[in-house]
């Protein structure tokens, strides 16, 4: 057996044990004849599939001549769509959760990055091909000694020509270099920030964002010397190491911005030496998405993070409210790279900025999908919270029309006419898996023109709830969904102080990292104060010398996820100091099916196939060591005996 096929097994091997809870049968596929009708007859044939990773996506549509390729992730194809009679022609069988999809400048081939599965597919696209629109290659790099991929997570792809590629590889914090003759990697390029997803070559150079770029921010704990009472406010020894016990009650913490905090949010390589020309920092939070200009102006869909707004503790005046109900502000940021060097960066708000508020059907949440027409004059955003395409001026940042397709679009691939004005723009709406259509030909005036149904496994439950995990219109300004904290249901990686209970005794509002929902499943109470989800009652961190009730039923997991649910839409997305309750009377907009699909669709998440995981399956020594060191010896010097 090849290793390629053996990882393949040991994969689904991994994925059948986890998942076998959402196996599902799909109906209205083709009827199968057997060969022999007499004994069998003929059945409807039943999908094994496996639950949504919730993967991100970068790129996840592209046109080529006159056929669309759209990444359907949940299905593991590639399907090929005819641009002219927009019928679904081809669905090719590709790796686990296709992300990304990238055509090679001549036309003959197209790639998609399995984020599961660790490759990369090619695609034949040569017309005059026997092997048309098959896979006939697949890129993929292991290390032989520990029996595992060392090709972890990819994401976007970008060609600097025919004969050589490049393949961002978000987990690693490395772009692989992709000979595309020998399909072998020849060498890595190192992302000295978290998660590279989308990647864009344009005139000889290579453009990358991290997608978790930091933002500066930071607890303010340092030395008791150097409390300074700005950047340093609380002795971080005193109260988080010597007097840890009942999180160290009592003491002030601030969430501040840290100007020595590293945030490198754009690398800028040579294609021909892949030498590092210029890293740029302070242009967004989350970066969703790029495109770059023939005058190598930079536009990123990004969201930026306001979780220093209320950053300053020490009294109970300290949660959303503070952050004036905008936990992120919803931007596109322009800088000009064109000239000697990166001059200062330009932002382009898709809502009025706080304290003002949008009205909730004018927001534009979550800007994603990018790109920018042939002639340079217009920006097409996908705005993946408010389940929008958005067009934009290049220039001013105004925007000039909007469109409502399905939810969560997330890519956009357009057609541009000779003179490079846009006409068309395909749309990938990810969650509802669909593509729209769109007419761009005026731009103030975008228009749904069709409507292309994609071929989907997923649970109509679990469809449902991962729609109202992803909409914008959870929040009460309609500005940010819970998607937008726990993207792609891990976790931004911020600290925030929203409405969490006081600690006893103290008047510290809790500062929270934000929590994944991957793995929930079996797990709660949820978060280690032990307070959300609680199906046993006794203490937590909101009541450290009492004793309360559960608030679940141990027997229902949903009900776990339901107060998870609730607390979380009146704590973090209800509209402080106005009443919006729901059909059933709860703080929050979605309504009580919405919530009650949401809470299967949060225990249906788990956590990905764990990188460097052998092929074989079979456990090193050195992870043998650490689970005796975690489980046995833990703090100290073992058990006494062992």
């Amino acid at each position: 057996m090849t290793t390629t096929n053996s990882l393949r097994l040991a994969l689904g091997i991994s994925l059948l044990a986890v998942l076998a809870s959402v196996i599902t049968s799909v109906e209205g596929q083709q009827r199968v004849e057997s060969q022999s009708e007499n004994f069998l007859g003929q059945f409807e044939p039943t999908q094994i599939g496996h639950p949504s990773f919730v993967s991100p996506h970068a790129s996840p549509i592209a046109v080529n001549n006159n056929l669309v390729f759209v990444a359907n992730t949940p299905a593991d194809t590639v399907d090929v769509i005819d641009s002219q009679t927009r019928d679904v022609i081809a669905r090719v069988d590709v790796g686990v959760d296709p992300v990304s999809i990238a055509r090679r400048p001549d036309g003959k081939e197209v790639w998609v990055s399995n984020h599961i599965s660790d490759s990369v597919s090619v695609i034949d696209t040569d017309e005059s091909s026997p092997t048309f629109l098959n896979v006939i290659a697949t890129i993929q790099e292991f290390d032989t000694a520990r029996k595992a991929t060392s090709f972890d997570e990819p994401m976007g792809i970008a060609f600097a020509s025919n004969e050589k590629a490049y393949v961002a590889l978000s987990s690693d914090n490395q772009i692989a270099v992709i000979d595309v003759a020998s399909r072998e990697v020849t060498k890595r390029l190192t992302i000295t920030a978290q998660d590279p997803r989308e990647i864009v070559v344009r005139d000889g150079k290579l453009y990358v964002i991290p997608f978790e770029s930091n933002n500066q921010t930071q607890l303010s704990g340092g030395a008791a010397e150097d409390i300074d009472g700005d950047l340093v406010t609380f002795d971080i020894f005193e109260h988080s190491i010597r007097n840890n016990s009942k999180l160290s009650l009592g003491h002030v913490i601030d969430v501040i911005k840290h100007p020595d905090m590293p945030d490198r949010d754009l690398y800028v390589f040579d294609t021909e030496t892949d030498e590092l020309i210029e890293t740029v920092d302070t242009l967004g939070t989350l970066l969703y998405g790029m495109t770059v200009d023939s005058q190598g102006r930079v536009f990123i869909a990004q969201t930026d993070a306001r979780n220093d707004a209320n950053g300053r503790a020490g009294t109970e005046k300290h949660g959303l409210a503070e952050m004036e109900n905008r936990a992120f502000l919803n931007r596109i940021t322009r800088l000009d790279l064109g000239g000697s060097g990166a001059q200062e960066p330009s932002f382009f708000d898709l809502e009025p900025l706080p304290p003002q508020q949008p009205d909730p059907t004018d927001a534009l949440a979550t800007p994603y999908g990018i790109k920018i027409s042939e002639d340079d004059s217009t920006l097409f955003v996908s705005a993946a919270g408010s389940d929008k395409l958005i067009t934009i001026d290049a220039d001013t940042g105004e925007v000039l029309g909007r469109v409502a397709v399905d939810a969560t679009p997330r890519g956009v691939a357009l057609i541009s006419a000779i003179d490079g004005s846009p006409t068309q723009a395909w749309v990938l709406n990810a969650v509802e898996n669909t593509v729209s259509l769109v007419d761009v030909s005026t731009a103030s005036n975008p228009r749904l023109i069709d409507t292309v149904v994609l071929e989907d496994p997923t649970q109509p439950v679990v469809k449902r709830g991962r729609k109202a995990f992803e909409t914008a219109m959870a929040s009460t300004t309609g500005t940010f969904s819970c998607a937008s904290c726990h993207p792609d249901g891990h976790t931004d990686q911020l600290v925030w102080v929203l409405a969490t209970p006081i600690v006893t005794r103290g008047d510290q509002i809790q500062p929270r990292i934000t929590m994944p929902i991957r793995g929930l499943r079996d797990t709660e109470p949820y978060h280690w104060d032990g307070i959300p989800g609680d199906p046993y009652g006794g203490v937590n961190a909101a009541n450290a010398d009492g004793h309360v009730p559960p608030n679940s039923d141990i027997n229902d997991p949903t009900t776990s996820t339901l107060d998870l649910i609730n607390g979380g839409l009146a704590n973090t997305m209800h509209w402080v100091g106005k009443t919006n309750t729901n059909d059933e009377g709860k703080l929050g907009m979605l309504t009580a099916a919405e919530r009650d699909d949401m809470s299967v669709f949060l225990l249906s998440v788990p956590y990905p196939p764990a990188q460097r995981r052998p092929y074989d399956n079979v456990q090193s020594d050195r992870a043998k060591e650490g689970f005796r060191l975690f489980h046995i010896e833990g703090n100290g010097g073992g058990r006494a005996g062992v």
